[in-house]
């Protein structure tokens, strides 16, 4: 098995099939556990690594930025699959055989796809602020990103871009399109149709690019065969996930551990919570020595 030698977080290019493969490695190499994150449209840096050290500490932190990110070789195909492969490809390449993987945000989409595909790679998961199905938690009025959400409802009826069906189908269709909306934001929508999503602040080019693959995940039909140990982790003050979603996670995966932090909001670990941070210390202790969190 290898691991990192020392606490600085350091930046590594590894070919796989298809490319090269951006890591930032650091934490503890002594044999002690082995967390990996990667998230679908952000590439992790140093400062995630120290963020994950931090709320793991002891253990040896491998943040792996999938092709089309970061440093990482172009991808002909932008796919949360694709980028689950990556991961899985990178494990074996660096010779660990299990790791525990975490998912804050979008890449805890990753993290349920990831335990669907190789459940032996995993000594578990943490699936951190993150629901089910995207396009289910947009036509949540509750959330910040919904256009139904109250503050964006009258702007987007007055322009004729709101439709209450428009979130049924599972594709959002093949042409789509990002626009800048004066009084909300920026919005994505199929071309000529109704808002989708709305973002009321910058979205980058990154998140543009794979927001068609997100809005079509949906791990619903499968999500109840997962058996892998797995922490549901999120933020009771959590706008951009009402904890009813990530809730729901926590009801369809067997034996999961379900944290909801009062006085957090989205990703409570990235705001180092200190109960985020007990919750998942406690949950990696378990999975490595087999003891309920």
């Amino acid at each position: 098995m290898s691991h990192s030698s020392g606490n600085s977080p350091q930046r590594v290019l590894l070919q796989v099939a298809g490319g090269n493969v951006e890591l930032v490695r650091g934490g503890r190499g002594d044999g002690r556990p082995i967390l990996c994150a990667a998230h679908p449209a952000d590439a992790f840096v140093e400062g995630t690594v120290e963020l994950l050290s931090d709320a793991a500490p002891g253990s040896e932190i491998v943040c792996v930025n999938p092709r089309g990110l970061g440093g990482s070789s172009p991808a002909p195909t932008l796919s949360l699959e694709q980028m689950v492969d990556d991961v899985e490809a990178t494990r074996l390449k660096l010779g660990i055989e299990r790791w525990v993987f975490w998912g804050m945000s979008g890449g805890g989409w990753l993290a349920q796809l990831y335990a669907k595909r190789f459940p032996s790679s995993l000594a578990g998961i943490i699936v951190e602020s993150a629901c089910l199905c995207f396009r289910d938690r947009l036509r949540d009025p509750a959330c910040v990103l919904s256009p139904f959400f109250p503050a964006w409802h009258s702007a987007l009826t007055e322009r004729g871009l709101l439709q209450l069906d428009s979130h049924a189908a599972p594709s959002p269709g093949a042409d789509t399109e990002w626009l800048d909306l004066p009084n909300v934001g920026q919005v994505f929508r199929r071309r000529g149709g109704p808002v989708l999503l709305v973002s009321p602040a910058p979205v980058a080019l990154a998140m543009q690019r794979i927001m068609p693959r997100l809005w079509e995940f949906d791990s619903r039909p499968w999500i109840r065969e997962v058996r892998t140990p797995t922490l549901v982790l999120c933020g009771i003050a959590d706008p951009i996930v009402p904890v009813s979603h990530a809730k729901a996670v926590h009801e369809a995966v067997v034996g999961s551990t379900f944290a909801a932090i009062e006085g957090a909001s989205h990703v409570p670990t990235a705001q180092r919570h200190p109960d985020a941070m007990r919750a998942v210390r406690g949950f990696v202790h378990s999975v490595l020595h087999k003891t309920k969190p």
